[in-house]
């Protein structure tokens, strides 16, 4: 028993780290105009009808208190960690490391989800883009593929559950992890299943340190962001949501992965 409670410890401590480890890669660095930001400043209302939100969230009260956990738990952890990471670690060993672990971790699962999504050359990009990358991109540390003008096609299995109509989710505030849908937190599980180091036997303590790694990469490229959006909202949880949302629905719209940043001063 005592075993299992040390494993739920570690992989809690590694999930916090992906807390709010949702914006654009590498980008710490923020300047906002003085911006509000409040609710009405998206237009939800092609695929969520309602404009309060009531339906979109029905458990609001619980996923405040989740989401006043979360935001805790980053203050007090996550963030002060992460920030030793990007002070200790000099920026293009971090790229180099952030490349690296998009092209082996996530690669294989954007080119599954493209072909289960029926997009044939975006299956193709993103395999061309891995073979590339992994052979003269120096296993993966330099994104070669994107100087040859072989952009990424990022799709998670929530993607192709929205691509196949499941568009309208509801708001989820999950302990640890932070901003969800039910739609993602499905394809959350389906993403496991195609995590590839399942495919070639990783153990539980490989699979932990990769999950460490991803995040704290993750985690570096909004430090920046979230503090200004917290400054900046006068509801900060509201205004998460709105983004969040708005941000899945455009992710599944346009197959780029957005960040916080380019929805301030919208």
């Amino acid at each position: 028993m005592m075993h299992i409670y040390k494993l739920f410890l570690i992989i809690a401590f590694l999930f916090s780290f992906n807390i709010f480890a949702i914006a654009d890669h590498h980008e710490s660095d923020v300047v906002v105009e003085d911006a509000i930001i409040v609710e009405s400043d998206f237009d939800l209302s092609e695929t969520y009808e309602e404009t309060d939100y009531s339906d979109i969230d029905p458990i609001e009260g619980f996923n405040r208190e989740v989401w006043d956990f979360n935001l805790g738990l980053d203050k007090v952890v996550v963030r002060p960690i992460t920030r030793g990471y990007v002070d200790a670690v000099p920026d293009p060993f971090r790229r180099g490391l952030g490349n690296a672990i998009d092209n082996f971790f996530t690669t294989p699962q954007y080119a599954i989800n493209n072909l289960l999504q029926g997009k044939i050359d975006g299956f193709f990009t993103t395999v061309s883009r891995l073979v590339i990358n992994s052979t003269i991109g120096l296993v993966g540390f330099v994104d070669v593929a994107s100087k040859m003008g072989i952009n990424e096609r990022p799709e998670s299995f929530g993607d192709t559950l929205g691509v196949w109509g499941w568009k309208r989710s509801n708001y989820v505030q999950l302990p640890f992890k932070g901003p969800q849908t039910s739609r993602d937190i499905v394809g959350f599980i389906g993403d496991i299943f195609t995590d590839p180091l399942i495919f070639i036997g990783v153990p539980l303590w490989g699979n932990l340190v990769k999950t460490a790694g991803t995040a704290v990469d993750d985690r570096q490229a909004t430090l920046g962001v979230l503090e200004e959006i917290e400054k900046s909202s006068l509801d900060f949880y509201s205004s998460i949501r709105s983004m969040y949302l708005q941000k899945r629905l455009d992710e599944i719209e346009t197959d780029k992965v957005t960040d916080y940043q380019s929805y301030l001063n919208k």
